[in-house]
């Protein structure tokens, strides 16, 4: 029963001497401090087995045994259905009280486990904290023990989830022999393709666990309960005739009769996961987009107000995501990682619309169902990035008019797909030009008055490696990633204990050295109450809830000991930004470099570890290069 290294360490104790710890650590080549805790740990083993360690101060450690059959039976061969560590007896925690509705005792618990009381009290609490997540508690009570309590939707809830995160392939569940949940997905993947009904792979995985814990919790007489208006509401409509037909198949497959109550619980989770593109799109639906779009130019500047794809694909989403979101459901996506390592930029964004939703409807919404939105948020970004800006060119020439008319023709057929409009005239016609409408010069002979856009000198000729030349000239400007992160903005050494504090003093600092606006750490703080600002990696973003300087800056602290910045996380690095009110093309690379440090855990790691500027500088110039490589 015990581990490799604690029947070792019996094997060395003594019943009729003491030993120190300094033998001990030689003999097994390990330190006085790990040996020390083995010693703990040993002695909390022993004492449901009928033995302890006995410690003396200055003579050491020896065996004494008081029970020698109960002692003898530590060296029995383990059972394999009991588990040998603290993830496997969570685990065992997990199945116990989510299968048996009775009361169970503590010591129940531990002879089940064969643990001390501290040892389980430790892996009670863990397990606990995976009930919470799903409102459910362990209810103790007097003389009787602990059970699990909560509505029998947040169980399944809860049981579906473990099953999906201790399983993620759908080899094994604790329900189900495999061959009957490879029967029972056949049939729902033939029934849905015949009702035309789209669901993706990953739906129906989840659709086929949630059935299984469905046909278990039925057997065992546990029947979810609905509203009234809930009764109403699934009771018609697409998802719930799909359901009647689910229910008759799973009852001819399983031998279950499916209640009216299950089938209607049955259609909530059809309509959670159901892709196609035929839903009814509510006025509810509709200001919750127009809202997340709102939301995104605020913060962002980057106006998707009059995309109308992404309005409806936002909208398509939105509809069943809305159920999963009132009903506690959870839809696991694969590309987690991928899309917040690839699509950083989407990632950060679909952040803070989220935090619409979260308003809206009093939910976090986690980081798997962030992803898909910016999933479709990324696909906009796509359409504007293939959108080529063109340009208005200024072509100088001091050949003469038919010259220069030949050049503007052979530089609008060349580079057609780059240039809107030519404008011609001479050397001496420059001072009188209107540069409001013009983006570049482009001139044959020198010119020494000053012009207030880019000039690239050409031949009048325009051979291929020229053309090149042009070519990578007419492409948006060199982006400067540092120039919104001045050097005097960088503060290494911030002392703060609370996020309130942190934010306080980092906001005093920028001010003393870059003039803010009246209400700006005000704006800051409001901004943080509507929607989390923590990005994971121990880094959060905190900006205004809106538009407030002149200029575009981000001023970044280490702090000199992490602090507790959220619920789930905590933070070292605060990368506190301010966007501008003018209009700035070079924006969507600011944040989509900025995004993709903040999502790197490695580099962000290197920040907090080095805190000096040219550490954050080589981070974001490094990162801007294979973004845009």
């Amino acid at each position: 029963m015990l581990g490799e290294r604690l029947t070792t360490l019996l094997s060395l104790i003594s019943q009729d001497e003491y030993k120190t710890v300094d033998e001990f650590a030689q003999k097994m080549s390990l330190s006085t401090k790990t040996v020390r805790g083995l010693l703990q740990e040993l002695n909390e083993q022993l004492q449901t087995h009928g033995a302890e360690v006995l410690h003396e101060r200055g003579k050491g450690y020896r065996l004494k045994v008081q029970d020698l059959d109960k002692f003898q039976t530590i060296f029995l061969k383990a059972d394999s259905n009991i588990p040998q560590d603290s993830r496997g007896r969570v685990r065992f925690l997990i199945e116990y009280f989510l299968k048996d509705d009775c009361y169970t005792k503590v010591e129940t618990l531990c002879e089940k486990l064969y643990v001390s009381r501290k040892t389980l009290t430790s892996d009670l609490r863990q397990a606990e904290d995976f009930f919470n997540r799903f409102q459910l508690t362990l209810e103790r009570k007097p003389h009787y023990g602990m059970r699990l309590v909560g509505d029998e939707f947040h169980k399944r809830q809860c049981l579906s989830e473990y099953l999906q995160e201790r399983n993620p392939g759908m080899e094994h569940t604790a329900l189900e022999e495999n061959a009957q949940e490879y029967e029972l997905a056949q049939m729902l993947v033939e029934l849905l393709e015949q009702e035309n009904y789209h669901i993706t792979d990953v739906g129906l995985n989840s659709l086929v666990v949630h059935v299984a814990v469905a046909i278990q919790r039925i057997r065992s007489g546990q029947y979810i309960q609905m509203t009234e208006e809930e009764n109403q509401t699934w009771s018609a409509g697409e998802s719930y005739e799909l359901a009647q037909k689910c229910a008759k198949c799973i009852t001819e497959l399983a031998g279950v009769p499916y209640p009216e109550q299950e089938v209607r619980y049955l259609a909530i989770h059809l309509a959670s996961k159901q892709t196609s593109q035929n839903f009814v799109i509510d006025s509810d639906v509709q200001d919750a987009v127009t809202e997340m779009l709102e939301e995104i130019y605020q913060i962002f500047q980057m106006d998707f107000r009059d995309d109308l794809e992404l309005i409806l694909s936002l909208s398509t989403h939105l509809v069943p995501l809305i159920i999963r979101i009132k009903y506690g459901m959870r839809l696991k996506n694969p590309l987690l990682k991928e899309i917040r390592q690839r699509y950083s930029l989407a990632y950060t964004i679909a952040v803070q619309a989220s935090a619409v939703l979260e308003r809206r409807y009093r939910c976090i919404l986690d980081s798997n169902e962030v992803a898909y939105l910016a999933l479709t948020i990324q696909l906009s970004l796509e359409r504007k990035r293939s959108h080529i800006e063109k340009k208005n060119v200024l072509l100088v020439c001091a050949s003469g008019a038919g010259t220069a008319r030949l050049m503007a023709y052979k530089m609008q057929k060349q580079f057609g797909d780059r240039i809107d409009q030519i404008a011609i005239c001479d050397q001496r016609s420059i001072g009188r030009q209107d540069f409001s409408k013009i983006d570049y010069v482009f001139t044959t002979v020198p010119i020494q008055e000053p012009v207030p856009v880019p000039i690239c000198e050409v031949k009048q000729l325009l051979d291929e490696k020229r053309s090149g030349a042009i070519k990578g000239f007419l492409r948006e400007e060199a982006h400067d990633i540092l120039q919104y992160y001045p050097q005097p903005l960088f503060f290494p050494e911030l002392e703060a204990q609370t996020k309130e504090e942190a934010l306080q003093k980092l906001v005093f600092q920028v001010e003393k050295l870059h003039p803010l606006p009246t209400g700006f750490y005000e704006a800051v703080c409001k901004r943080d109450k509507m929607a989390h600002t923590c990005m994971g990696n121990r880094v959060a973003m905190p900006h205004p809830c809106q538009v407030l300087t002149e200029d575009t800056f981000v001023s970044v602290a280490v702090l000199k000991a992490p602090i507790q910045w959220d619920e789930q996380h905590e933070v070292q690095a605060i990368f506190l930004v301010s966007v501008s009110r003018q209009k700035n093309k070079k924006l969507q690379d600011f944040y989509a470099t900025t995004a993709r440090l903040l999502l790197d855990e490695q580099r962000i790691g290197q920040l907090i570890q080095k805190r000096s500027y040219q550490t954050l500088a080589e981070c974001l110039e490094a990162v801007d290069n294979e973004r845009t490589e």
